[in-house]
């Protein structure tokens, strides 16, 4: 049976499949008293839905996915000079105090990472509580981070030493209680917003170098203050997908 087929019902035959030896055409109607269904040609509608689903982008729509873009990379553009400005004066205020030792600055895709490597001078063993000598270290470094004017990630970490705390059930307890010793220390002394921060313990679970690093102890017992990209996730979406084409042009180029 072809698509737009006019077929005979009237003799009460449910099938729609022709009786053997007709050879019913395009052109056959059924008797004037009797109903007739017509099995509709669907392939032309078919094919304008395909159509339309495959068609691209209208120029309305291209115009405002490019304008978003671009606003995405002016937000990139600025945001990294903020942050390059911040670390660029925590960077002088390091080399001015004598803290490359204590301090370590890096950048990652989230921000500007400010790592402090605890040891006795900043907190004791198994102790959350801030030291005279831990709180110059974060004084020289306030002026700086007051005015990055982004929001800030304290992070507690604690290294793989085969100790368990004294004062604290786990690792997760005593790197929460030393992050936020610092946050408290960055609210109450240097005026930074307690909603301009957020506080994590991680324990002994995210270490910054591996344990076949003899210094390893060391390196992974620490505080980070995060000074946090300002970029949304909706901008960072659109930044990957500008970079994920340019590779794609990039590879067919060469």
């Amino acid at each position: 049976m072809a698509f737009g087929q006019v077929v005979n019902l009237s003799d009460g035959n449910m099938s729609v499949l022709p009786a053997a030896g007709d050879n019913p055409t395009l052109n056959q109607t059924p008797p004037r008293d009797a109903p007739a269904v017509v099995v509709p040609n669907i392939m032309p509608k078919l094919r304008d839905q395909v159509a339309t689903q495959m068609t691209p982008k209208s120029d309305a729509e291209a115009m405002q996915a490019e304008m978003a873009a671009q606003a995405a990379q002016a937000a990139a553009t600025a945001d990294q000079q903020a942050l390059d400005q911040t670390q660029n004066s925590l960077a002088t205020a390091v080399s001015a105090s004598s803290l490359s030792g204590k301090v370590v600055l890096s950048r990652e895709e989230r921000g500007l990472v400010v790592t402090l490597l605890v040891d006795d001078v900043i907190f004791p063993p198994h102790s959350a509580t801030l030291q005279p000598g831990g709180a110059d270290i974060i004084e020289e470094l306030l002026p700086s981070l007051k005015g990055a004017g982004h929001k800030f990630i304290i992070e507690g970490h604690t290294n793989t030493a085969p100790v368990r705390p004294i004062y604290f059930p786990s690792e997760w307890e005593l790197s929460s209680a030393r992050a936020g010793a610092v946050a408290r220390f960055l609210n109450e002394r240097g005026g930074i917003p307690r909603e301009q921060m957020h506080v994590a313990g991680y324990g002994d679970t995210a270490p910054l170098v591996p344990e076949t690093n003899p210094d390893h102890l060391r390196l992974n017992r620490r505080v980070a203050i995060v000074v946090a990209s300002s970029l949304t996730d909706e901008q960072k979406a659109l930044l990957a997908g500008a970079r994920s084409e340019d590779s794609a042009l990039g590879a067919e180029e060469s």
